[in-house]
């Protein structure tokens, strides 16, 4: 069957709806201790309880809230579930200190020490070694914590070297073995020590709130990982530390790269390398064809050529030019030739005219010529002498 999917509007407003009906919810009693205690100036005061494995959000609108961090207190309320960001916490209507505990007053007298003499400044962390060839772990060899430590490693950086310092994380002794395993695998030389151990109590934990470890720690000249409790849990040891994991499978993590993510950016930067090249080798090619290209264009014989073909084009052009105007001259000789044919009086006179002289001169009206002038007329095969007798105007 396909399931139905749902908005996360649609989920929260189910959860919010579920813990508003449930009478369970809306009054109960939470016993813990305070952390992230902050309050406010608008009359109401954030704050979290915890216990050995989880936290839980409260918040209170009481006047009188007299507790401190590190308190242990009882509270009663109800679950306000926000949908917007799908959240939850307990609203405390009343309260009850039950005492806080000599262990809270000791860390954070100790803590104040500490910080004064330095040894939490962020500039004074020696950075984690990125491939590392030996890591020493200090940790119960029976522990729960030591297994997920080195299952996390070996899958992510198998070529590593891991020493384990079978060390006591409980109870007494633990002070004197954790600082025992700190110089023991300075010794060896190590990339990065890992401290590690499990969940617990406050009593439990509470031993890595030793100044004689801090000091261990901050002495140490290879890079630590502390790795103490659950992810809500600080000890000292987290503080003076070059780096705190939330759990020992992250301390894993942070301690070594992922070969696989290795593995594939080697292969990445190959490839972008293969390819740089060759856009480089192309770019280069393209440049030298480009180049030959522009040799070849301009080599002697090519100009030679170009200039064999321009002279041959021009020749063709002049001798055509020269053709074209004989051509011209030879219709405009033929025309003035026809012309004067047409003018030429011999063919006239062989039309049956005849041309009149009068003492050499051609008498073109009868105006020109008296009675009794001697006139010449030619003819085409000969000429005539005549005398005028009659002359007669024609009228027109």
């Amino acid at each position: 069957m396909k399931l139905k999917t749902l908005t996360v509007s649609q989920v929260n407003d189910y959860l919010a709806n579920y813990i508003g009906t449930n009478p369970i919810f809306s009054n109960m009693s939470v016993g813990g201790e305070v952390f992230n205690l902050k309050k406010t100036g608008y009359g109401y005061t954030f704050l979290s309880l915890k216990d050995d494995e989880s936290k839980l959000n409260a918040i209170t609108y009481l006047e009188k809230f007299d507790v401190q961090e590190g308190d242990f207190i009882t509270v009663s309320g109800k679950i306000s579930f926000y949908k917007k960001s799908g959240t939850y916490s307990i609203i405390i209507n009343s309260y009850e200190k039950k005492g806080q505990g000599n262990n809270y007053e000791q860390f954070k007298i100790l803590y104040e020490k500490l910080e004064k003499l330095g040894y939490f400044k962020y500039e004074l962390k020696k950075p984690i070694i990125k491939f590392p060839q030996k890591i020493g772990i200090i940790t119960s060899a029976k522990g729960a914590a030591v297994k997920d430590i080195i299952s996390v490693i070996t899958r992510r950086y198998p070529k590593v070297s891991l020493i384990i310092y079978d060390s006591k994380m409980q109870g007494i002794d633990v002070e004197n073995n954790v600082i025992q395993g700190i110089n023991t695998l300075s010794d060896l030389s190590v990339d990065t020590i890992i401290i590690s151990r499990g969940g617990g109590d406050t009593d439990d934990l509470s031993v890595f709130n030793s100044q004689l470890i801090a000091k261990a720690v901050f002495d140490c000249d290879i890079p630590i990982i502390s790795a103490i409790g659950h992810e809500i849990d600080y000890v000292i040891c987290d503080f003076v530390a070059d780096m705190r994991a939330p759990t020992p499978s992250i301390a894993g993590e942070l301690s070594v790269p992922n070969l696989q993510e290795v593995y594939d950016t080697i292969d990445n930067f190959e490839k972008s390398i293969k390819i740089s090249y060759k856009n480089i080798i192309n770019l280069y090619n393209s440049k030298i064809d480009s180049y030959r290209f522009l040799i070849q264009s301009n080599t002697p014989y090519k100009k030679i050529n170009q200039k064999k073909l321009s002279l041959l084009e021009l020749t063709s052009f002049i001798e055509q030019a020269y053709k074209d105007k004989i051509q011209s001259y030879k219709d405009r000789l033929f025309y003035i030739s026809s012309i004067l044919q047409e003018n030429n009086y011999n063919n006239i006179l062989s039309k049956g005219f005849a041309l009149v002289e009068k003492d050499d001169v051609f008498i073109k009206t009868v105006k020109d010529l008296a009675l009794g002038d001697k006139l010449t007329v030619r003819l085409e095969d000969g000429n005539i002498s005549v005398v005028v007798e009659d002359i007669k105007n024609i009228i027109k």
